[in-house]
């Protein structure tokens, strides 16, 4: 089997992500359920190898973006690991449809998230992130997207 199929084989969820998805990403309190954060978002999501690489385009309403990128690794013992200047974390998958991930911001020593993405359709998805702070559980983002493109 070729390099190129290596992980798309051994991680077949991860692979029906590849590709590019458009969605909103809605953060609120999770004591109090106010409104936090409403953005929309394009992510491009790429296997190479054993290799993942994800890229994340955001918008506001008031024009701001912001870009983040996100390599990973994916290993024989069946998980994706990131570690990049920004953060550390790693994510496998749990059944047919659904991925669980967990991650650090190496600035933010104190905080931790899990995020759990589920694939509705392989053009529909939604995933949802848990805040903790110092130990509290602090937010919660619901993000829906759909698939807008198989070849990135």
């Amino acid at each position: 089997m070729s390099e190129a199929a290596t992980a798309k084989t051994t991680f077949p969820v991860f692979a029906r992500h590849h590709g590019v998805w458009e969605g909103t990403y809605t953060r609120l309190d999770a004591r109090t359920g106010e409104l936090l954060d409403h953005h929309q978002s394009r992510l491009t999501c790429l296997i190479a190898g054993n290799n993942w690489r994800q890229i994340n385009d955001y918008r506001w309403a008031d024009e701001r973006t912001e870009s983040r990128e996100f390599p990973g690794v994916f290993g024989a013992d069946g998980w994706l690991r990131f570690d990049n200047p920004r953060l550390t974390g790693e994510a496998c998958e749990v059944d047919p449809n659904t991925i669980f991930l967990t991650w650090r911001y190496k600035d933010e020593p104190g905080n931790h998230f899990t995020e759990l993405i589920t694939l509705v359709s392989d053009t529909h998805r939604c995933r949802v992130w848990k805040h903790f702070e110092n130990g509290v559980f602090a937010k919660i983002t619901i993000i829906d997207e759909n698939k807008v493109g198989d070849n990135p």
